[in-house]
């Protein structure tokens, strides 16, 4: 008797270009986010409080996208197949990334100071250093710190995913047999 239950038809191909759409707003959304935050902070001289809304988006999403790709294992799935076809692995990327990052920032900042509160040449030079320096100290382990073990932690846990589920399977096919 099937009066309320209904078989649903589901076609991959159309599952498949939803899914790609959905990619592409995320993509757009983080673009226009960043591009946000950028002009409000940099350009408008927005403080934090003012650009919170674009931050809270882009941390929240990739945070969550990170965490549903480990606890399903596609993270270390990603992973492998990049370090398979590309000629860095991803470990060394995220190693130049985050350095190149944290001299991109300290540089940002540096400069900013500079113009923003240096009232001569030599006190617009000496806030350049300063706080380039301190800010290289500061952003530059934090970076290694996140993007190369915070990368290793959730290739670990998304393989240990994989395990679980090829042992589950595995156990589960032995089940059927007997």
């Amino acid at each position: 008797m099937r009066l309320f239950k209904q078989t649903k038809v589901i076609d991959e191909r159309i599952v498949n270009l939803k899914n790609k759409i959905y990619a592409e707003v995320f993509i757009i959304v983080t673009i226009i986010c960043s591009l946000s935050s950028i002009v409000k902070y940099f350009f408008l001289d927005k403080g934090i409080e003012d650009i919170a809304t674009e931050l809270i988006i882009l941390i929240f999403s990739s945070a969550y996208y990170t965490y549903r790709s480990m606890q399903l294992g596609i993270f270390s799935a990603e992973v492998e197949i990049h370090d398979a076809t590309s000629k860095w692995p991803r470990r060394k990327k995220n190693l130049v990334g985050s350095i190149i990052g944290g001299v991109v920032i300290a540089l940002i900042f540096g400069i900013n100071s500079a113009v923003r509160y240096g009232d001569n040449l030599g006190q617009s030079i000496e806030y350049f250093f300063m706080v380039t320096f301190v800010s290289l100290m500061i952003y530059l382990p934090f970076l290694i710190i996140t993007l190369v073990i915070g990368h290793d932690t959730l290739y670990k846990k998304s393989d240990d995913v994989v395990n679980k589920m090829m042992i589950n399977s595995d156990s589960g096919d032995e089940n059927e047999e007997h």
